[in-house]
């Protein structure tokens, strides 16, 4: 009996464990978030400078030059990218600070459609970018009637034009709830119908996402230089002039040599 009694005690002893002390919060917010926001705000700092810097380049163009076409989607990039950097990460990082919304129902639907918008406007810039290399490649003859500011600027704003009519269902579908037990409010997407959520999400990724990256892969494919055996370059090599002498050539080295000068070089 008192073997018995002993095992009974030392079980007993054994199944009692301490219980998992909980992470304390860090400033009140946990470790996840605090990480989170220190993530939020690396990306926004070096995001902002380095969106800043390439706008101010860009934009400061010689009076009476006109922009290239790559140079102006590379500015809507830009302007897409810090648009989203200043009026959606700030308010997206109350999520991870705050217990509950308090930005009110406008912010709620503002920033998650303009993070839609943002988004479709970089992906369809870049699709536009890679047709402009393949006309400047592929058809470089007509390149120079093609390539020009006028239309790089409507490409642009239907660019923008497209992406926020895509993204206006996000903005409608985006409500504030309000949950009585614990008093907070959230800031949650709710459709009605889940098949038009579904749809929505599948028309999105498809015209957003798929056909884009088909588009990109398919120009960079074709103006390649060296795809299909080569024929580009040889078409290119076949109505370059013949070379000059190299008594001609004395002349152009010299500014070659000169302008090689680190003192020389400038990033234009």
């Amino acid at each position: 009996m008192e073997l018995e009694a002993g095992n009974f005690s030392e079980g007993n002893a054994s199944g009692l464990q301490p219980p998992t002390p909980e992470p304390r919060p860090l400033f009140g917010i946990g470790v996840e978030n605090f990480v989170t926001l220190v993530v939020f705000g690396l990306i926004f700092a070096l995001g902002v400078l380095g969106n800043s810097l390439v706008i101010t380049v860009l934009a400061r163009s010689k009076p009476g030059k006109p922009r290239s076409t790559t140079n102006l989607f590379i500015l809507n990039l830009s302007i897409a990218d810090l648009a989203y950097l200043l009026f959606c990460i700030p308010f997206q990082a109350t999520v991870y600070a705050l217990p509950t919304w308090v930005l009110g129902a406008f912010i709620c639907k503002f920033i998650h459609y303009f993070f839609t918008v943002s988004m479709l406007v970089s992906i369809f810039t870049l699709a536009a970018m890679s047709v402009d290399r393949y006309v400047a490649i592929v058809h470089s003859r007509r390149s120079s009637a093609l390539r020009v500011s006028r239309n790089a600027l409507l490409g642009v704003g239907f660019i923008w034009v497209l992406s926020i009519a895509m993204a206006s269902p996000v903005a409608y579908h985006q409500r504030l709830f309000h949950r009585d037990v614990s008093n907070q409010t959230f800031c949650w997407e709710q459709w009605p119908n889940q098949r038009h959520k579904k749809a929505y999400v599948v028309c999105t990724f498809v015209f957003g996402y798929l056909l884009p990256l088909l588009l990109i892969c398919f120009c960079y494919a074709k103006g390649n230089p060296f795809a299909v055996n080569g024929t580009v370059l040889l078409h290119t090599l076949r109505i370059t002039p013949s070379f000059p002498s190299p008594l001609h050539l004395q002349p152009l080295c010299a500014p070659i040599l000169t302008c090689s000068d680190p003192e020389f070089l400038t990033l234009t």
